[in-house]
Order: structure tokens, then C-alpha cells, then sequence
């Protein structure tokens, strides 16, 4: 049945397919991972291309002292999808644009 329905399916259709598809299993993967005290998640929502997460980020540097009260940077948005099968991100900013708002699956 699926066969069927593939082979007849559009290429616009089936590219939306694997975009889904993909998104589906970045969600499942960052879902799947132990959370880290340099980022902490404060919102996820479906992209069409993968996962938007708004997230407090901890810089590294020793002096900061944002970071040394344990606040964080941010939230900003980040972007994950996955590119040649590896689980990428991509820093979208302190709001989300246009394109990618409303692209949920």
C-alpha cells in the first residue's frame, strides 16, 4: 500500500515526506539525550526541517558573571535538523523569522 502510494506520489509530496521524516528523527534524538548545564531547553516546537529549541546558553568564559550565577545567555533559538545524517544546529537568534514560523509538522 505505501509502495503504491510513493511510486505515484509527487516530487514536491515525497520531499515533504523526507522532510518530515527527518525532523521526526532529530526530535527523537534530542529527546533521547541527557540535558547538559552549558544549555538548558526552555521551548521546543516542530519545524518542517527539523526542531526550533529556545535555549539558555552558558558561554565558557571563566570571568563571565552572567554565567557564574548560574543564569545563562539567552534564550535564543537554535535550529536542529540533520545534514549527511548528522545531527546539526544552527543559531537562529532571539526570535524566530517569518520563514520558519508556521512550517510545523
Amino acid at each position: 500500500m505505501l509502495t503504491k502510494t510513493i511510486t505515484t506520489a509527487t516530487t514536491a509530496v515525497l520531499e515533504e515526506l523526507r522532510n518530515r521524516i527527518g525532523a521526526e528523527l532529530t526530535r527523537r534524538e534530542l529527546a533521547g539525550r541527557e540535558p547538559t548545564d552549558e544549555r538548558q531547553v526552555v521551548e521546543e516546537r516542530p519545524a518542517s526541517v527539523g526542531t526550533l529549541r529556545l535555549e539558555m546558553v552558558k558561554c565558557g568564559k571563566e570571568r563571565c558573571k552572567t554565567c557564574g550565577r548560574g543564569e545563562g545567555h539567552g534564550p535564543y533559538w537554535y535550529l536542529y535538523s540533520r545534514r549527511n545524517g548528522k545531527l546539526t544546529s544552527r543559531y537562529i537568534g532571539k526570535t524566530i523569522p517569518d520563514e520558519l514560523i508556521g512550517r510545523g509538522a
